[in-house]
């Protein structure tokens, strides 16, 4: 976890009513920070808190208002960012909506706070990725596509926007010309233009963290568009208009991320424990991906790091995030799972019952 570049650091973080947290205050090493407890102690909420001030969203399923820890009360998320700014975000989380603070100032979105805190997460239900439908695979990519190109999120919010404009359009059945066509079209080529370059640069990386975390195989990438490969955008909402379809059915919010291991599709090629394999050298991948092309060094988030994972894979993927990483909190039933890094790095062990968080080093 050595310093390269601009690394996030989160400071300090407190988390009220979140999940079955009901007041903790952490201030977290710039190294690793091991969260160690049984299952079901909290260990867990404490990452789902730092993504959630990531993203706006949990990795895990279900509502927002299931984060709250007695569902119709309020949650408070807080933490102080040192990136060579220290930036605060917060955020409330209540029945009757959310408030978020960034700086002390009323912020309009989470938009703001991913520019400021980025997070790579795994997590043991992460084989999804492989195995679920294509939406989850758009979203890890995209994110990661954020992660080296800020600028990225916003073309990808005014394409959306665009989206959602030309669906209300296509509802009412007005007849052509299509006023939000060649808009959509030109931003969506130049998604589909940066995903390739992302893609391609991610395969490379995963291919060799898939091969030093002891994988067996081929691992490739094959970026489906959303539209018919030997038409321009254009051209496939154009014929797409001629069906009076209610909804926009081409375009980079239909396209997928192909995981294919020895040439076959991993859902079908790998096994649940294999797949797990896979998507931690693509979260993996990520994080070198951020460092050698932006020079920002994202938070790792690695819940259960002795799931499903054997010995020499788990040391293997703590040995990477030494080397790649810099801020990495890691959750374990057990300290032995996840021993601490060389002596020089810096480091803390938190002791998590009961939705309480104490450290002990």
């Amino acid at each position: 976890m050595r310093c390269s570049g601009v690394a996030v650091i989160i400071e300090r973080l407190q988390i009220g009513a979140f999940r079955n947290i009901s007041s903790a205050r952490l201030e977290p090493e710039p190294g690793l920070n091991r969260l160690i407890g049984v299952n079901g102690a909290g260990k867990t909420s404490v990452l789902e808190a730092i993504h959630f001030l990531a993203s706006g969203r949990s990795f895990r399923r279900g509502s927002t208002s299931s984060l709250r820890a007695n569902g119709d009360g309020e949650a408070v998320l807080f933490a102080r960012v040192g990136d060579g700014s220290g930036h605060t975000l917060g955020a409330r989380l209540g029945a009757e909506g959310r408030e978020l603070r960034l700086n002390g100032e009323r912020a309009s979105g989470f938009a703001a706070f991913a520019e400021v805190l980025k997070t790579i997460h795994y997590t043991p239900e992460g084989h999804r990725l492989a195995s679920g439908g294509p939406r989850e695979r758009r979203r890890f990519l995209d994110w990661g596509l954020f992660h080296v190109e800020p600028s990225y999120l916003e073309l990808a919010r005014r394409y959306h926007r665009a989206l959602q404009q030309r669906n209300r359009w296509l509802k009412t059945g007005m007849p052509a010309p299509d006023p939000w066509g060649e808009q959509l079209a030109s931003m969506g080529e130049e998604i589909q233009r940066r995903r390739e370059a992302y893609a391609e640069g991610l395969e490379i990386r995963a291919q060799d963290v898939f091969t030093e975390l002891g994988g067996f195989g081929e691992l490739r990438m094959r970026l489906d568009k959303g539209w018919p490969e030997a038409a321009t955008l254009a051209e496939a909402l154009e014929r797409d208009n001629r069906r009076e379809p209610d909804t926009t059915r081409v375009g980079p919010h239909r396209g997928d991320l192909q995981l294919v291991l020895d040439g076959a599709p991993a859902r079908e090629r790998a096994s649940r424990g294999q797949q797990k394999v896979i998507i931690l050298a693509l979260r993996l991948a990520q994080l070198v991906l951020a460092k050698e092309e932006s020079g920002d060094v994202p938070v790792f988030l690695f819940d259960d790091v002795g799931s499903e994972l054997d010995p020499e894979r788990r040391r293997a993927g703590m040995d990477l995030l030494e080397r790649y990483g810099r801020q990495v909190f890691v959750t374990s039933t057990e300290e032995a799972l996840c021993p601490l890094p060389s002596p020089e790095l810096p480091a803390a062990t938190f002791r998590v019952h009961g939705g309480n968080i104490e450290r002990s080093d």
